[in-house]
């Protein structure tokens, strides 16, 4: 073989080693994962187990799929079940946060309920428990 021969087949053999490595299966960013655990550690903490059960067994299941594809070597499918963990997770989050609020208001409301009872019964007897 020639010295210019010798110069074509590994160009060839670099351009399609360049090819293989850029049509071969990508890894996805290692934080998508690390991003839908984070979440779903967050939705825990907020109490979406009490306020948003649903939506905290659907970041579940998906991150655990996310885990299967990413063991199977299926990035895409992995990095999508891993954003679709995250929005469910931030969705359980929200609602947990809402819950809450809820509950606080509905104290207040309680206690507001309380004071009126008091202040109708000292109008009406306003010599009373003094």
């Amino acid at each position: 073989m020639t010295p210019s021969g010798m110069k074509i087949h590994a160009s060839i053999l670099v351009l399609s080693a360049v090819l293989l490595a850029a049509c071969g299966p990508t890894r996805p960013p290692s934080d998508v994962l690390g991003n839908a655990q984070l979440n779903l550690a967050s939705a825990r903490s907020s109490g979406a187990a009490t306020f948003a059960p649903l939506e905290l067994r659907f970041a579940e299941e998906r991150l655990e799929q996310a885990q299967v594809a990413l063991q199977d070597r299926n990035y895409a499918l992995a990095t999508s079940l891993a954003e679709e963990s995250e929005a469910n997770s931030e969705l359980a989050a929200i609602k947990a946060r809402l819950g809450k609020l809820r509950e606080s208001v509905d104290r207040v409301r309680q206690k507001n309920a309380d004071i009126q009872r008091m202040l109708d019964a000292s109008a009406r007897d306003p010599g009373g428990d003094r």
